[in-house]
């Protein structure tokens, strides 16, 4: 028998396989380009050389029938303190290829469904059985050309079917207890994909059953109950259909997320780029959520190197590798979106929200209750708040702890945060003490920058012609924009006594404040 001989017999009898080829040799090497040989999971046909390259490359091939690594070219050094230990003198570059076997789908039950998914299997390119222990339902008529229809038991024909890992198994029948045999025969035969067609209620029964009669839970966690991806729809096409999305799903170990650039399904939006808002964009943009920020057209940040809502004056600003930038409008935040990057609009209201409609909407203006932000919970399917200023059911679905303490980043789900009691977090020992505020009304002008090193009674800055001292020494990790219309006591910066802060490094708070969030979106959505 040819090795291609073993390959057509492997994926007639749907057993996948790897494929060794030699396609590169330098110097001496054990065989030629174009040597193969093939691999299976329990055996090997045909060989590329022997010795401990082959079974460096038998081990590979392995890994990837299993899916632990990817298909491609793998090189074997032949010479003293190469990765083979062999004494050749040459190196070989061996392509490890995976081979599927035929793609088969076992129907139990010939109902509706089945008809269904027979039909869409088959121009899947499944080969599809499908078994009924009634002999009007397991009529070849009522399914298309190709289709092998059984009557029979479901449990014992099953068993009597031959399974591998490129075989699926949908069950659809009329009964638990016809579901429970199916399923049993599915997992004695190690079928790579088990889906039954049934309510939660029904899957635990059927669960539970399986448990009784000896199936482990790790076990069972192979088997999709309710079977399907969520697609919508109810008839027998539309089941049919999420049943085979699922499959294919599996069966390439693909994502299933959308592939447009433009998909806005999860869009958060989150109201102030300060730098604790901006710690929640940084959680949800890394955790693969596009946001835009809405900004005042002169915010007040502070920390602006870790704030994205400084793009409004520096055009784009980069947040520990997340890049925010201004956008002029819908159509431009949009565009920004589509680049990877968190658009930044000028929107104090958060009309945003009524034209791109989002799944979340997060305020992080931080007003602390002083004023009404117009924050609803009927803006998105998910409204978060932070801090002071929200009750959870009532303006918001769920509330964000700001307090530093224990209770920091805890979601509350009913009820209100600790109240603002205007004082600063403490950094050994100092809290108002490293606030820098304004002396009076007028616009800021700083004489120092972000990150210096300053002393205790130094001028930092004016606010028109009065001067702005520090009280302390410390690193400046905070300062508002220059040029900036202030109120008199209004916040100006921060010195930090501890001078070796990252002022470049999004806060413990924020983060954790970004985490709080991030479970509330994830939990309610």
């Amino acid at each position: 028998m040819t090795i291609f001989d073993r390959v057509d017999e492997l994926v007639t009898r749907g057993r996948p396989a790897a494929m060794l080829t030699i396609v590169g040799k330098d110097g001496s090497a054990p065989r030629d380009v174009g040597a193969k040989m093939l691999v299976t999971d329990d055996g090997e046909h045909g060989t590329i050389g022997g010795g401990t390259v082959e079974g460096l490359a038998v081990d590979e091939a392995r890994e990837v029938l299993r899916g632990d690594a990817e298909p491609g070219v793998r090189t074997y050094e032949l010479r003293p303190g190469g990765n083979t230990g062999m004494v050749c003198g040459g190196s070989m570059d061996v392509f490890v290829d995976r081979i599927r076997g035929r793609a088969r789908l076992y129907v139990a039950g010939g109902g509706h469904i089945a008809v269904e998914l027979a039909a869409m299997g088959r121009q899947l390119g499944y080969d599809v059985t499908v078994v009924d222990d009634r002999e009007e339902y397991a009529a070849p008529e009522r399914f298309p050309d190709g289709v092998d229809v059984v009557h029979g038991d479901y449990g014992e024909t099953l068993s009597e079917l031959p399974m591998t890992s490129e075989t699926a198994v949908a069950v659809a029948t009329r009964s638990g207890t016809f579901d429970r045999r199916a399923v049993a025969a599915a997992l004695d035969g190690e079928a790579g994909y088990v889906g039954v067609v049934a309510s939660e209620t029904k899957a635990e029964h059927i669960f539970d059953s399986l448990l009784e009669n000896g199936y482990s839970r790790r076990a069972l966690v192979r088997v999709r109950a309710p079977v399907g991806l969520d697609l919508g729809g109810g008839g027998p096409e539309d089941v049919a259909l999420s049943i085979l999305a699922e499959l294919h799903r599996d069966r390439y170990d693909a994502s299933g997320d959308r592939a447009t650039r433009h998909d806005l399904e999860d869009l958060v939006v989150v109201r102030g780029g300060g730098d604790l808002g901006s710690g929640v964009v940084y959680r949800l943009h890394q955790a693969g959520f596009p946001v835009v920020v809405t900004e005042t057209a002169e915010p007040t940040v502070v920390r602006r190197a870790v704030a994205f809502g400084a793009a409004m004056y520096e055009d784009e600003i980069a947040v520990q590798g997340v890049t925010g930038r201004r956008a002029d409008d819908v159509d431009d935040a949009l565009a920004v979106l589509e680049d990877g990057a968190v658009p930044v609009l000028e929107d104090p209201t958060a009309s945003v929200i009524d034209v791109l409609d989002p799944a979340v909407v997060v305020d992080a203006i931080m007003a602390k209750g002083k004023t009404d932000t117009g924050t609803r919970r009927d803006l998105a399917d998910v409204v978060v708040g932070l801090g002071p200023g929200f009750e959870a059911g009532e303006n918001v679905d769920a509330v964000v702890e700001t307090d530093r303490g224990h209770e920091l980043g805890r979601v509350i789900y009913d009820g209100t945060p600790t109240p603002y009691d205007g004082e600063p977090g403490e950094r050994r020992g100092y809290t108002h003490e490293r606030v820098l505020r304004a002396p009076s009304d007028g616009r800021w002008s700083p004489s120092v920058e972000i990150g210096e090193i300053v002393e205790a009674g130094s001028v930092v800055g004016r606010v028109d012609d009065d001067p702005v001292t520090t009280e302390i020494d410390g690193l400046v990790r905070g300062l508002v924009h220059d040029g900036v219309s202030v109120s008199d006591g209004a916040k100006l910066g921060d010195v930090d006594p501890r001078e070796d802060v990252d002022y470049a490094k999004i806060s413990d708070k924020a983060l954790c404040l970004g985490g709080g969030v991030l479970e509330a979106v994830l939990k309610l959505s």
